[in-house]
């Protein structure tokens, strides 16, 4: 009796290529959507990091009745024993450090000198605070330092120079004027003891105004904010050049986010908010690294985002604290 002829289980070579190909459309058609559901993951948690400092600095205003101050110049950095008003060289972000729950990050230097201090201010300098960085734009907070690399401290210019410096994608709203520094001309203070004489010349408001909440040397109250809290920005994400994340290129983000007034944590409205691009510098703006949305918290903490085709005036308005043009609805 003949046997039945047995029949091989599994697949011929054409069936397997087939399989995979199929798998492969599938794969190309889900990538998308994971992409999709992973940058929304990243703009929510860059919503949160805006959230936090917003709170951070309400929190700030509720211990001293002012927001913190911008700092005094680029060529300074954050000192320890200064407070967080008009003697504090160091940034808004440095000031509020301890609102974020980074006291010991904020101290780091107090009562050194010489050698000791400088290994220490730059060590402070290296360590970056999670949020100030956005997922999105980088997983590393930390960059090349390539300006003002022997900032002034309290005993001179620092001994050594820096070579890496903490970042922030975060900037301070300075106005909606065409500047966010004091003059580059301007050398501003050369010592603590300078920049506290009363006699010395700081750049004058009326010939260079910031219309902000933030900037150098402010102390802006809420109820200087005339327009209103909620028709006000307080911080937004900043604009880098997209292939400039880490080597410290892009002139607005090649300090630290300790360093004294400028363009590295305070940006204006006087240009539309853009997406990250390669190789374009737009030192002075605002923008993101998302594909299709910008976001800020205002002075009242609540966070906001915008399509980067936001309407310009309005953008202008909500940079400036006291022009009279009220936003009846967030964009």
């Amino acid at each position: 009796m003949k046997h039945p002829r047995q029949v091989r289980a599994g697949f011929t070579l054409i069936e397997l290529l087939v399989v995979i190909g199929i798998i492969g459309l599938l794969v190309q058609m889900l990538l998308p959507a994971v992409q999709s559901a992973r940058e929304a993951a990243r703009r929510i948690h860059c919503s949160n990091n805006l959230k936090q400092i917003g709170l951070a600095i309400l929190n700030h205003e509720s211990s001293h009745q002012r927001l913190p101050s911008g700092g005094w110049h680029f060529t300074w950095i954050g000192e320890p024993e200064r407070g967080t008003g008009l003697k504090q060289p160091g940034s808004w972000a440095f000031n509020i450090l301890p609102y974020l729950e980074q006291d010991d990050l904020r101290n780091m230097g107090r009562g050194l000198v010489g050698n000791d201090r400088t290994e220490t201010i730059k060590l402070r300098t290296e360590q970056p605070v999670p949020s100030f960085i956005c997922s999105t734009r980088r997983g590393s907070g930390v960059g090349l330092y390539t300006d003002n690399q022997t900032p002034f401290t309290a005993g001179g210019p620092i001994g050594e120079p820096l070579e890496f410096g903490a970042k922030s994608d975060y900037a301070a709203c300075a106005g909606d004027g065409l500047m966010v520094e004091f003059p580059h001309e301007w050398p501003g203070p050369s010592s603590l003891e300078e920049g506290d004489q009363r006699s010395f010349k700081w750049p004058e408001s009326e010939e260079w105004p910031f219309t902000g909440v933030i900037y150098g040397r402010s102390k802006t109250e809420l109820a200087e904010i005339f327009d209103g809290l909620s028709n006000t920005y307080l911080v937004g994400e900043k604009y880098v050049s997209s292939d400039n994340y880490f080597d410290g290129m892009d002139p607005g983000d090649n300090e630290s986010l300790y360093a004294g007034f400028n363009n590295d944590t305070s940006r204006s409205t006087f240009v539309a908010p853009e997406n990250d691009q390669k190789f374009v510098y737009l030192r002075n703006t605002f923008g993101s690294a998302h594909k299709t949305v910008w976001q800020a918290v205002y002075c009242d903490g609540s966070v906001h985002s915008s399509s980067f085709d936001i309407d310009f005036q309005t953008h202008r308005n909500l940079g400036n604290r006291e022009d009279g043009g009220i936003i009846n609805a967030v964009p």
